[in-house]
Order: C-alpha cells, then structure tokens, then sequence
C-alpha cells in the first residue's frame, strides 16, 4: 500500500453505530425470521419496508408513526384492490400490457392523492409501496382478496416487529456525574427561529445517555415549550436571562426572583409618565402572563401580531394584579427612541433596584428592548440555586 492510500485510509473515520441503526438491522433480521417461520409465505420484502420505515428514534415517535403507516397501508390495499377487481370485471382493459400498465400508474396517482386528501401524507409513500405490492402481478393473480389479505399480513408483520423492537433501550454508560450548561443562542440565533431537528434529536440522545444538561435561554419558556416535543429534560431550566429556574415537564417555576412590587410599580409609573408602552412579564400559579400597557410602539405591536396566536403566550391589555410575580418589565422601541428613553431612565432609575439589559431585536431592524429585572436576577446566580435544588433533590 502507498503512502497515498495510507494517508486516505488513516483519514478515514466511520461513523457511530447508533441505536437507530441496531433497532433496523434487528428488525429486519426478525421479519426474515418470521418469513422463515411462515414456510417462506407472502413477500418478505413488503415487511423488511414496513420495519425500516417505521424505526424512530423514541418509542412514543414509532407507536405515532406505525398508526399512520397502518393507515397508509389500508389505502393502498383498498385501491390496490379496486384495480385488481377493475381489471378482472372489465376484460376490455386488458387487451394491450400498455393499457394495464397505464391505469397502474394512475391507481399511484390515486392513491397519493387519497393520502393527502385524509392528511396522511406521511404515510403516502408506503401506501404507494402497498398498491404496488398489490397489484404488480398481475394478470397472475388468481384471487385478489387473498392477494389484497397477504399483501396487508406482510406490512403488518414489519410495522408490530418495528414497534416491538423501538420499544427496547440498549444498556448506555450513564453520564450523570457531570452538570452541563448550554446557552439557549448558541442553538437557535433567536426566538422567532425554530431548533433544527437534528439538534434536539442530539440533545435527547444526551439526556438518554444520562447527562445532566440544563439549557439557559434568555427568553420566556413559551420558546422552549413551543419547540421541546420530544425532549426530556432532566434538570430545570434557566430562563428569562436567570430571572426564574423551569420544570419543563411538570410545567412549574422552581424558582422565581421577581422584582419587588414597590420596584415594579416604580418602574411603571415613570415609563407611563414617560409616555412609552411597555410589557409587564408576570407569572401567577406557574403561568406565564404578558401584560401590554402604556402607549405601545409600533415594533411592540408587530411582535405581538406574530406572537399572539401561540397557545404558550397569554396576553392581557391592562395592568397586572397584586398577586402576580414581576418576573422582568419590557419597553420596546426604534432605536433612537430607545436611547432617548435610556438616558432619560438613566436620570431616575435606582441602580442598586434593577438590572438594566439592551438589546437588539432581531427581525426588526432599527429596533431595541430595555430588559428590566431584579439585580439578583442573574443566570451565574440561578446556577447556584440550580445546583442547590439538584443536590437536596437527590438527582444526578
């Protein structure tokens, strides 16, 4: 071997056998067993498909999953069905294989199109798969329900082998002597963005394996909430730029540095005579509540269109109650506007009563927010109280 072929290979590095790929090569393996056992009946290939189509990553994705594939599956037997009785009643459309071909192609096309029309357009592939199976050999098919039957058999081994298998957790090493901090931004540039599948799907695998992982955003939870699904934290996260620490399964602050009522209604009171509008973010039994008041800008009130129709973010034009928790106070404005307000504020806002946060807004150009919070209120400080409650819990 040449030193060129040496230095290719060398360079040369495979990939992780992953647990996806286990499961698939199992479920095959089992599916070609079964075939074995059926006296090598029906066509191994449709439920080899079924299988390889219907290993997920998690359990709960593949039960989701083999329900729609189940139902693809029925839509293509049913038309599969209908063209082998169509061609068998009609003679007249078979007196040319173009012919037979021809309305084959078409029984593709109304399949799909029967997929879509019910909203199963994830499992539309397969139901294309299953109509071919079906129908493929013909003329020879002497009985087409018996066809249709097997053909519906053979998907349905591969989908419950594929499920069965998704089921089972290969023994992992446990990580769970480590506590790691990962910033919310260094996912996902801002809160209008989505986090790409590929990044929770990493991040749940690590939690799988046991990391302790808390994710530190500088947003509300209704960003993170919007977009977990599947994920499954193991710790609570740091939100609102250190303000509240979050359970995101048992949806419950843990903890909460507010700003003092006093503070608060302070801070209100010279931003209304100020004549800025303004976003009181308050939390009251462990529900997110966005108070819109004052003389609303503009930027505030086309980041509240975008915004509203999410069913995480409660809204209210009004000012808030006694018995609410200030978690942050919002003023958001053009730039020059902003900065006119900072060095007004900067005249009669306490320094040792709140920490004052700028920021950009991203999707808004020229535009700014003031971030209010508590001084206490700050993610190094939310860590030690996160390592607290972890340790006096007992988790890893």
């Amino acid at each position: 071997m040449d030193k060129r072929s040496s230095s290719f290979f060398s360079k040369v590095r495979l990939p992780h056998i992953g647990q996806r790929m286990i499961k698939t090569t199992v479920s095959v393996f089992l599916c070609l067993v079964i075939y074995i056992l059926r006296d090598y009946r029906g066509m191994i290939v449709q439920s080899c498909i079924a299988a390889v189509l219907c290993i997920q990553p998690y359990a709960s994705d593949s039960r989701t999953l083999a329900v729609n594939r189940l139902t693809g599956t029925l839509i293509g037997a049913f038309w599969g069905l209908a063209y082998l009785l169509l061609m068998t009643h009609v003679p007249i459309l078979n007196i040319h294989m173009i012919i037979v071909y021809a309305i084959m192609s078409l029984g593709i096309m109304v399949t799909l199109l029967c997929c879509v029309t019910l909203k199963q357009t994830a499992s539309a592939s397969l139901a294309a798969i299953v109509f071919l199976c079906v129908v493929i050999c013909y003329p020879d098919v002497e009985r087409p329900f018996m066809q249709t039957l097997d053909r519906l058999i053979d998907t349905a081994i591969g989908l419950t082998v594929a499920l069965a298998i998704n089921t089972f957790h290969l023994p992992r090493e446990k990580q769970n002597d480590k506590l790691l901090f990962i910033r919310l931004q260094d996912l996902v540039p801002d809160r209008y963005s989505h986090i790409s599948s590929s990044v929770l799907i990493a991040l749940n695998r690590l939690y799988l394996e046991g990391a302790t992982i808390c994710l530190v955003s500088k947003w509300a939870p209704a960003f993170l909430t919007s977009q977990m699904g599947f994920i499954r934290p193991t710790v609570p996260l740091i939100v609102m730029d250190g303000a509240a620490l979050y359970d995101v399964q048992e949806k419950e602050y843990l903890n909460l540095t507010a700003l003092p009522k006093e503070d608060a209604d302070a801070l209100c009171d010279l931003l209304d005579s100020m004549d800025a509008g303004y976003c009181v973010f308050a939390v009251r039994d462990n529900t997110m509540i966005i108070y819109r008041q004052g003389n609303i800008s503009m930027p505030e009130d086309m980041e509240y269109n975008i915004m509203k129709s999410s069913p995480y973010r409660n809204y209210v034009d009004g000012p808030y109650f006694e018995e609410d928790q200030i978690a942050l106070i919002r003023t958001m404005d053009t730039d020059v506007r902003i900065n006119i307000l900072a060095e007004r504020l900067a005249e009669f806002l306490p320094r040792n009563k709140y920490r004052v946060v700028r920021r950009t807004m991203p999707g808004f150009e020229g535009v700014s927010g003031l971030y209010f919070y508590n001084p206490e209120a700050t993610v190094e400080n939310m860590k030690k109280i996160l390592l607290d409650y972890v340790s006096s819990d007992g988790s890893p």
